[in-house]
Order: structure tokens, then sequence, then C-alpha cells
């Protein structure tokens, strides 16, 4: 490929819209652009309510723009709809691979909500357990489980922010699971535990890695003891750091109450960095980014093992990152619908990724010989 060839495919693609914003709107051209609309809507099955929301606009208005009868500013409500038209348009054209994939890390981590899950209020032990998810950025712990939440009704999912109040946090989760959530903490947590208790229900807070030890132990509380569910965490390792904390400090004594009530903690940094491919095998890589009639070499597949093997790096984000540009870039009649190695670290240049300074030197080299041998065996 040319010098720069990734980063001017890239401008090339953000230059191809599909309708031009006029400069001196007539109104033939609204009503050529209110067609538009209409087309576009139809063809994404969005609503009247959907599209005035993200174009910020009232739905009265909308629909007199729709209808050729709006005498507002026509300048700023034609750039919003071309503006979103041309957006749409240019992801709809990007490469796709499955919305879900059953990788290594996915199987994991419901092997260990389900056990959690089972673990929690039995005869001998009416309470629930807490299952951790450990892990920097880019392993797909959201996403996994958002999909299981999404797959079992049973569960409710909660990503947290580092704004919330313990009040703002209990409030969500009653939100999540349809309860009055207005009022003050006290009136949260107890319709929260008197809805709970009959209630089988799994409670997942992702991005937990802000609780404080006095957050921790509310949520262990009301949660695990008094409603008797099962608390799923999901954090980087800063939460893993906060729960194993000396308790002989003051006001931390309540984290030995919490550790006794951990039922495993999947860690996901260091289960990636075994030295056996840990999380990320060839056939998870496989199934993550051939698609679109691409397909990888080996040593194409050696490299993203170990980018997604390598700490703050990105993982599997900065991965699908590449590949998503390598998609709009490749040339296939040049390069056979195949990526290789050489592609990936050219994308990891062209793109100034932060990738380059966080993997070992030894990214440029091919992996050992029966490493190569297991990876063109797979496939």
């Amino acid at each position: 490929m040319t010098d720069k060839s990734i980063q001017k495919a890239l401008e090339q693609d953000a230059r191809r819209i599909s309708e031009r914003i006029p400069m001196d709107t007539t109104r033939q051209q609204a009503k050529k652009v209110a067609l538009s609309l209409k087309e576009f809507m139809d063809a994404q099955g969005w609503s009247q309510t959907k599209i005035a929301g993200m174009l910020d606009v009232g739905k009265t208005r909308l629909s007199q723009f729709l209808n050729n009868k709006y005498e507002g500013n026509l300048d700023e409500i034609i750039n919003k709809a071309l503006n979103l038209i041309n957006s749409v348009t240019v992801k709809s054209r990007r490469a796709k691979g499955a919305a879900f994939v059953p990788t290594t890390v996915a199987k994991k981590i419901h092997t260990l909500i389900t056990q959690t899950e089972a673990f929690s209020n039995t005869e001998s032990d009416p309470e629930g357990k807490i299952g951790m998810v450990i892990g920097d950025g880019g392993h797909g712990k959201s996403h996994c489980m958002r999909q299981f939440a999404e797959a079992n009704k049973n569960t409710v999912y909660v990503e947290l922010d580092d704004a919330m109040t313990s009040t703002l946090m209990f409030a969500e989760i009653a939100h999540k699971l349809g309860i009055d959530s207005s009022g003050s903490l006290a009136s949260v947590t107890r319709r929260l535990i008197e809805n709970l208790q009959n209630r089988h229900i799994i409670v997942m807070l992702d991005e937990a890695s802000s609780l404080s030890v006095k957050q921790l132990n509310q949520l262990r509380q009301i949660i695990v003891i008094k409603s008797r569910c099962p608390l799923m965490l999901s954090g980087n390792r800063h939460l893993l750091d906060t729960v194993m904390q000396p308790t002989t400090r003051r006001g931390f004594e309540s984290l030995d109450q919490l550790t006794s009530r951990l039922f495993q903690i999947l860690d996901l940094d260091r289960a990636a960095s075994n030295k056996d491919g840990g999380l990320y095998t060839v056939d998870d890589i496989k199934k993550l980014y051939e698609y679109g009639g691409i397909r990888l070499t080996s040593d194409a597949m050696s490299t993203l093992r170990k980018i997604a093997k390598t700490p703050r790096s990105g993982r599997l984000r900065t991965c699908s990152n590449i590949i998503t540009a390598l998609h709009l870039s490749t040339l296939p009649a040049e390069n056979k619908n195949m990526i290789d190695a050489g592609l990936i670290l050219l994308a990891i240049e062209e793109l100034d990724l932060p990738v380059r300074v966080r993997l070992p030197v030894a990214v440029k080299d091919t992996d050992t010989e029966e490493q190569q041998q297991q990876a063109v065996k797979a496939g």
C-alpha cells in the first residue's frame, strides 16, 4: 500500500456524503430535503418521535417541515437533517462483524454470572454472593454483561459513573427495576429490599471502579444480605485495590464482610497474559475480525493477539478500530482480501494509536514456530 494510504482512504470516505447542504435555501430545496428525510426514516424504520429527538427539534416543527409547511429557520433544520442522514450513511458503509461473538472472555464472564447466581440464596446460606470481573479497557466486559442482561430478563444492568452518589446509584437500580426511585436514600433502599426479597433478580453494576468502601458496604447490606440477590461488579484494577485494602484501617472494617461473600474474582488482565494464549485464542480472533470478505493471515492473527494481551493497549477495542480502518482502505485487487501483520502495523502507525508505545518490541516479530503452526492449523 502507498504511503499514508489508510489515512487517504479515510479522508476520501469522509467526503463521500450522500446529500450536500445547500448554501442558500429555497422552498424547493427544502421540499427535496424533506423528501430525503422521509425516505431515510422509512429505510431506517425510525419514527418521527425518534428523529425529532435526534435532531433536537419539536415533533410539531418536524411534522411541519416534512409536510413543507414550516415557516421558521429552514437553514437550521435542513443542516441538522442532512448531517444526520450523512452521518448514518457513512456508518452504514462499514463492514460489520457479528453483534455478539461467544469468545473465551464472554464464556468466562457468563459462567461467573451463572455460578454466582447458583450459589446465592440457598437453604444453607440465605444471602446473595458477589462476583467480580476485573480488567482494563478493551476486554469487552461491558459488552458481555449487557448481552447477558438482554438475554436474561431476570437481570438488571446498571452502568455507574464517577458523579453518582449512593442515593443516585440505588435510585438508578430502582428505576431499572421499575420501582419508585424518588426520595431519600433510606426510602429508596427500603423499597428495593421490599421488592427484591421476593424476586429472582441478578444485579449487575458496571464501571464500578470508583465505588468507595462505604458504597461497597451499602451494596453488601442492601443487595446481598437484606435483598438476598447475587451482585456482579465490573471494573478495572482500582476496584480490586479498594476491596483488598487492609481492614485494620479505621473505616475499612466492613471489607472483611464484603470479601467473605465474594464467590469469585475473574481477573481478565492476569488471564490475558498467560503464555498459552490466555483469553484470546486464534479461533476468537477469527470469529471477531474475519468478516466482510476479509481473511487474516497467521501473522496478522498473531499481531492482534499480542495487542489483546498487552496491558493498557485498548486490547480488543484497539483491534476493532484497526480492522475497521483496514476494511475501508484495503484494496482487494492489491491485497487479495487478505490482512497481514504489515497492514496492521501500518494502520497503527498512520492512525498514530497509543498502542504503539504499549506493545512489546517483539510485536514486529512473528510468533514461535509452534505458535505459527497452531495458527495455520486453525485456519
